[in-house]
């Protein structure tokens, strides 16, 4: 088995946990890869074995498996590395939320058990494409979004004006701080903090929110993705931002930006006993009383 590493930042109370994690790997007689930019990292907190090879960029090819050791936003960055989702990932969160990144390090030596006996499940994650008409964008080669697409005013008090179409169809203008487009997996990121609806990830659909609209009848539109979503900003600011997940670029008024779904998906690994509905009561607390906690 041929299994890459991937991280970002580490904190000096995560390296001992780290550290036995790695020599987990190395139990399972695998052939480990590790994150050039985060063996760097760990370097200054622990010694990695030398058994793990660095990679720059994608994952090496005929990966079997993607560790990705953080929060949700490693496992986003983690979904640019996957070979358009050829590459199954197991999240394992070393943050704090973690609605992705679910397997907790407790539980790491029970994840690796059961990789080995079979027993654990994937689930395929949509994708957002992203394409913009007129002056190019530097989005890069992974012009996609697993969890949502906004665009936003920069740091000025005037609104941005978003005009919606779906399909051929009209649906809104919007004034707002900025306007998102959300997939179900991002339902519970930026959409949820913006009043948008918590969404199951198998869901064909996208959620159209505005942040802080100036309208307070605009609401969130869940629409399905079976065709094109066209934004187009307007506003007093010279140029506004587009983000992908946690990637921006500037964005100049009157650029149509295209979102479809995109032609792959990303595919996550889940323990036996996890499901969606497990993960959101226990990150929510639902059913709790706030007393408690």
């Amino acid at each position: 088995m041929r299994i890459a590493i991937f991280g970002k930042a580490v904190s000096p109370n995560d390296a001992e946990a780290l550290r036995e994690a790695f020599q987990r790997v190395l139990q399972l007689d695998a052939s480990p890869w590790i994150s050039q930019a985060y063996l760097s990292e760990l370097n200054d907190h622990m010694a990695v074995p030398g058994a793990f090879r660095p990679f720059d960029g994608e994952v090496p090819e005929g990966t079997d498996l993607l560790l990705a050791f953080g929060g949700d936003g490693t496992v986003l960055e983690a979904s640019t590395l996957v070979r358009q989702g050829t590459v199954p990932i197991l999240g394992v969160n070393t943050g704090r939320l973690g609605f992705l990144s679910n397997v907790s390090m407790e539980e790491f030596d029970l994840a690796m058990d059961a990789l080995v006996a079979g027993t654990t499940w994937t689930e395929e994650r949509a994708l957002l494409e992203v394409h913009v008409d007129g002056q190019p964008l530097p989005l890069g080669e992974f012009p996609f979004a697993l969890n949502e697409v906004v665009i936003h005013k920069r740091d000025t008090a005037s609104m941005v004006v978003v005009d919606v179409h779906r399909g051929d169809h009209f649906v809104n203008t919007y004034w707002a701080d900025g306007l998102l487009v959300s997939t179900p997996t991002g339902s519970t990121a930026y959409s949820l903090s913006a009043g948008g609806p918590i969404v199951h990830p198998s869901a064909d659909v996208a959620i159209v929110t505005p942040v802080a609209p100036h309208n307070l009848n605009d609401r969130p539109l869940v629409v399905p993705l079976d065709q094109e979503i066209t934004l187009v900003a307007d506003g007093r600011d010279a140029q506004f931002l587009l983000s992908l997940d946690s990637r921006s670029f500037p964005l100049e008024p009157k650029q149509e930006v295209r979102i479809r779904r995109a032609g792959f998906s990303i595919t996550l690994i889940n323990l036996e006993h996890q499901n969606f509905f497990s993960t959101v009561r226990q990150k929510m607390h639902w059913g709790l009383d706030p007393r408690e906690l």
